[in-house]
């Protein structure tokens, strides 16, 4: 997982350096995810809640479970609305969140979707994260993350790892 997570912090990296005032401002860089933290952060996340947009161009937000393989989030999904929303409009936010006040800890992740074939390793990926066979999915996406923003309260900050 290390160069999947350095890779997610070119784009924090990148995705800081565009951002605007007011995003700097609820989510100041020097409150970002080191490597490491952010390493050990998605490793104890298996699920995030997911966007998407429906038909009518209104969010759509739901708990789904994810797999980080070779530099982007990966979802297997049912035929349903998610579905049919990113075959519409393939875009999509996951954000995933822990603790309250000074405990708390959140990752932002828009980007482009891509519906398609697992790749070769993914099934095998997915079922060593969540422990369970994917046979139920009809389809799989992947979401390449083109913005990334993390945050970490500072007591959290301060506690080793």
């Amino acid at each position: 997982m290390a160069a999947e997570v350095q890779n997610l912090m070119r784009v924090q990296d990148a995705s800081y350096l565009n951002a605007d005032g007011a995003l700097r401002g609820s989510w100041p860089r020097e409150s970002a995810m080191d490597e490491g933290r952010l390493e050990s952060f998605l490793e104890a996340h298996c699920y995030c809640v997911l966007a998407t947009t429906t038909s009518r161009n209104r969010a759509q937000a739901r708990p789904v479970a994810f797999v980080l393989f070779e530099g982007g989030f990966w979802f297997a999904t049912v035929k349903g609305g998610r579905l049919r929303n990113l075959e519409r409009t393939p875009w999509a936010s996951m954000v995933v969140a822990e603790g309250e006040g000074s405990s708390h800890c959140a990752l932002v992740v828009d980007g482009p979707v891509k519906i398609g074939e697992p790749p070769a390793g993914l099934i095998a990926a997915w079922e060593a994260r969540l422990g369970s066979k994917p046979d139920w999915a009809a389809a799989w996406f992947e979401l390449r993350p083109m913005r990334l923003y993390s945050y970490m309260a500072a007591s959290k900050r301060l506690r080793p790892g």
